[in-house]
């Protein structure tokens, strides 16, 4: 039983080793956890996974991969090693999987038309995986860790630490992609970025994001100039003023930190 990778799906198969190992390394996989894999598409990173003796909840969109896994894996799904779940992953509810709610990491290579909903929901979730090890473009890895900041960046850096691991020429994958990927990790994810020290809410996160969409709107003006159309102008002055800003300043200039300044001093000035 075999089958090819669909183009509808966005399926690009992994064919290297030293790169899954990687992957396993990086989420620092241990016997006693449990990992989420979105994906294993014909199983080469489920094998290694399997391997390490990891339980492993593997979630699969693909209708012809399921019967192929259940029987590539059928010794680890009857020892319930192994749990494989018909579902496309923007649909699944990790807030209800009871094995979930102990803790898990999620491990990835996903379709990366979906990769900006696909870490935003893991991000936001009311369960949240404590680390993420996850194929994405190349490009999008380097702008999540850039110093020169974006949307996404700062959204990642709000939940948690991204970190490059290591890139992955094309030719890694079969069929072949239009570009190269990388292994990207976000570790330590959690909301305290939101709260304060007692942990009660202190930014709502809906409006620290409607406050950073402003401020990247256009980017060819200053940062201040953006935000007129969310915070008072009055306002605005006086944020600047008493955190000796520079009105110069773009919004790829400006860090995670400072970003939450300019929202909490909005909500009391």
């Amino acid at each position: 039983m075999s089958f090819i990778a669909k183009k509808s799906l966005g399926q690009n198969f992994l064919h290297a080793p030293q790169v899954i190992s990687a992957m396993i390394h990086t989420g620092e996989i241990s016997k006693e956890g449990i990992v989420l894999e979105v994906g294993p598409g014909k199983g080469a990173l489920t094998s290694k996974l399997l391997e390490t003796g990891v339980r492993v909840i593997a979630v699969e969109k693909d209708d012809r991969a399921i019967p192929f896994l259940k029987e590539k894996f059928l010794n680890e799904t009857v020892s319930g090693q192994l749990e494989i779940i018909h579902a496309d992953i923007l649909e699944f509810d990790e807030t209800f999987h009871e094995k979930l709610k102990a803790g898990y990491i999620l491990i990835a290579n996903i379709p990366y038309y979906i990769t900006g909903e696909f870490i935003r929901k893991f991000l936001e979730s009311k369960n949240p995986p404590v680390r993420m090890v996850i194929m994405v473009q190349k490009e999008v890895a380097k702008r999540i860790v850039d110093v020169k900041e974006s949307i996404l960046s700062i959204s990642v850096k709000s939940y948690g630490n991204p970190k490059y691991i290591c890139s992955v020429p094309r030719k890694f994958f079969r069929p072949m992609p239009n570009v190269d990927s990388a292994v990207l990790m976000i570790s330590d994810i959690s909301k305290k970025f939101f709260e304060n020290e007692a942990g009660a809410t202190k930014i709502n996160e809906k409006y620290f994001f409607e406050v950073l969409k402003a401020g990247f709107a256009h980017k060819r003006k200053v940062v201040i100039r953006n935000l007129e159309d969310k915070i008072p102008k009055v306002t605005l002055e006086k944020i600047w003023e008493r955190q000796n800003l520079s009105k110069d300043l773009r919004a790829e200039n400006i860090s995670l930190e400072v970003w939450k300044k300019i929202v909490g001093d909005s909500l009391v000035s």
